[in-house]
């Protein structure tokens, strides 16, 4: 099986999206996507990851989602990712223990971010 320390899922529908998180992020990391919650729900099951970044557009329930992901693995750190990041967005993530939030489009800028967030799940094992 994989380690899972390192390891970086990101989930969003928009296929350009996934491409450009890949580039950015895929340097140094293993960087997995998923284009719906369940693909990504699957993944979590199967391989385990370090850090999710999960789009709050994503077609069908986000919120739901991140609740699952927790369920599933406790240690997960998730970063919400959206276009529009509104106060209700920030509070009702926060409350479901997201870790950062961060605003679209996806930029060179985000690496250091999910490094810095992935840091603390590495120093916690």
């Amino acid at each position: 099986m994989l380690s899972s320390v390192g390891m970086i899922l990101v989930v969003d529908h928009d296929p350009e999206v996934l491409e450009t998180a890949r580039e950015i992020l895929n340097h140094d990391r293993q960087v997995f996507l998923a284009s719906t919650a369940s693909q990504a729900f699957s993944m979590v099951e199967r391989l385990g990851f370090s850090v999710a970044l999960v789009d709050m557009d994503l077609p069908g329930d986000a919120y739901a989602l991140i609740k699952k992901l927790h369920d599933a693995n406790p240690d997960l750190l998730i970063v919400a990712i959206s276009g529009a990041v509104k106060a209700s967005v920030l509070q009702a993530t926060k409350d479901l223990g997201v870790v950062e939030v961060l605003k679209k489009p996806i930029t060179p800028e985000w690496k250091p971010v999910v490094e810095r967030i992935r840091a603390r799940r590495v120093n916690r094992n």
